[in-house]
Order: C-alpha cells, then sequence, then structure tokens
C-alpha cells in the first residue's frame, strides 16, 4: 500500500490528474460517437383562458435512448392539481404518427387512452387542444384517473425500423384558429383559487446534449473527489 504522506503533494497532484484524463479518456471510449441528448420542455404559456406566460406549471423532458425516446412529465401546477393529458408534435421523414408504440407507461393499466394522427399534415379534431392547434399524438388518461402535483408520467415512443431521436417531436401544432402554435400542449385541472382548468402549451426548449450530461457528471465527480482526497 501506498502512503500518502511520504510523496511530495506535487507528485500527488500530478498522479490525480493522470488518472481523472484515464477516466474521461474511458467515457469517450464507451460512448464514441453518441448523439444522444434530452431536451427539457416547460409547460408555461396558458392559451386557453387567454393568459399567456406564466411560471412553469409542469415540464416535459424528451430523452433520446438510442431508437426510441421516452417521456417524463412532471405536474407542478400546485397541490391538489390534476394534469390529465399531454398532446405532442412529430416530424420523421416517411414515418407516420400512427406508427408510433407506446411502451413502458408508468400510468396503471387501463387508466389512460392513447392516439395517434394518421399523418403529420392531417388535422384530427380529437387532436385539437382546445380551440388552439392540431397535434400528432396524445396520451389522456381516463376519468378520475390523473397525474397529481409533484408525480411524473413516463413513456417511451418507438417505430419497427426507425431510429427515433428526440428532436423529431420538437415541431410546432398545425394552426388551429387560436392564438399561436405550440410544442406541447396539456390541460391541468383544479387550480387554485377558484378550482379552475387551463389548457397551457409549451413555445420553447432547453435542449441538453448527451455529452454535456457526461461533461456535468465527469465535473460532479472531480469535485466530490477533490473534496475526498487531500492533495
Amino acid at each position: 500500500m501506498i502512503n500518502l504522506k511520504h510523496i511530495p503533494s506535487l507528485s500527488i497532484k500530478a498522479l490525480f490528474g493522470s488518472a481523472m484524463g484515464l477516466v474521461l479518456l474511458s467515457v469517450l471510449w464507451v460512448f464514441p460517437g453518441r448523439s444522444e441528448a434530452m431536451t427539457v420542455y416547460n409547460l408555461n404559456f396558458v392559451f386557453s383562458p387567454s393568459t399567456g406566460s406564466v411560471v412553469p406549471m409542469g415540464t416535459v423532458t424528451v430523452t433520446d435512448l438510442g431508437t426510441a425516446v421516452r417521456f417524463d412529465v412532471v405536474n407542478k401546477a400546485g397541490a391538489g392539481t390534476k394534469l390529465d393529458a399531454l398532446y405532442f408534435n412529430f416530424a420523421h421523414g416517411s414515418t407516420n404518427p400512427n406508427q408510433l408504440v407506446f411502451t413502458n407507461v408508468s400510468a396503471p393499466t387501463n387508466t389512460y387512452t392513447t392516439l395517434l394522427a394518421p399523418s403529420t399534415s392531417t388535422t384530427v379534431a380529437q387532436l385539437k387542444a382546445d380551440g388552439d392547434g392540431f397535434f400528432d399524438g396524445k396520451f389522456e388518461y381516463k376519468s378520475s384517473n390523473f397525474l397529481g402535483n409533484g408525480q411524473t408520467l413516463s413513456f417511451v415512443l418507438s417505430a419497427a425500423g426507425q431510429d427515433l431521436t428526440e428532436s423529431d417531436f420538437s415541431f410546432f401544432s398545425l394552426p388551429g384558429g387560436g392564438s399561436g402554435s405550440y410544442i406541447l400542449a396539456s390541460h391541468i385541472q383544479n387550480l387554485q383559487p377558484g378550482s379552475s382548468s387551463a389548457w397551457v402549451g409549451t413555445v420553447a426548449a432547453v435542449p441538453l446534449p448527451g455529452a454535456a450530461v457526461l461533461f456535468l457528471s465527469g465535473l460532479s465527480g472531480l469535485a466530490f473527489l477533490r473534496k475526498h482526497v487531500r492533495l
């Protein structure tokens, strides 16, 4: 066993730096050329009733899994609120929305329904978020079921023979006669005060490439080591 007390401080620092370099090289070797990414969307624009920008009432994180994508929906609208639907868009070349498959749904079986449009250029009444925009797909809880405040809904979307990415879902809805188009839309009930409900959409995104995730994770690990290894 090496007694660190007998090694000059400079040598320990050099050894530490070399070790971290090897760790980073290992990460690059294990994840060569990966393009995985995640994008965080804030549900922060209330379009019905017409209100405009608000403090985020929820978030939707879309993560690239390699050939499929995962949606993680979080209700942040406050105590007692009920998020009961999520509408999204899709554009992937010749693949139509109705070729998408829902899997790994965190909600209990028989508590929800899903609906997908026949194509990205078709307007379907059942996929219109209130009076403002036609979407390509939706996840909707059945009556008396919902996503409560602080809870997370997760599901994976894939398509046979297709390599989907999170950017395939970063598109705006077709115009629906309202005030604008949205990347995502959701309906939330029991908002306080007054136990009202609202339709809230997303007009922008915050992309976070997978490489950045690895880099940030590496920095966190480095900070931990520097804190616990006395140089």
